[in-house]
């Protein structure tokens, strides 16, 4: 069974990635789906099992979710992390579906 039909959620890849931070380090979301999403960034993040905030500056508001690391791995001098989304207020949210259903296609 491949990565893809593991996925409880359509994962939406971006055509532009949205920038994002995760405390002092700048994160680009690749992809994402209602239940996680794929970062790059330079510096580390913490360890697959900790728990992290993702911040993301949007037109229509901030957008804060609640993730845990599922995953890191290095390419080509870049980070990638894998990361569950596991708690998000209402009004974030409802941001997050309605920023990346624009970049549905």
């Amino acid at each position: 069974m491949n990565a893809q039909e593991r996925r409880r959620f359509r994962r939406i890849t971006l055509d532009q990635p949205v920038r994002g931070a995760v405390g002092d380090s700048s994160v680009y979301i690749l992809d994402a789906s209602v239940g996680g999403m794929r970062v790059a960034h330079k510096a580390p993040l913490p360890s697959p099992g900790a728990f992290c905030r993702v911040e993301m500056p949007s037109e229509i508001g901030p957008i804060k979710l609640d993730c845990e690391v599922v995953r890191t791995i290095t390419k080509q001098e870049l980070y990638q992390t894998g990361l569950q989304i596991i708690a998000a207020d209402r009004q974030s949210a409802e941001r997050l579906r309605e920023l990346f259903s624009s970049n549905d296609s």
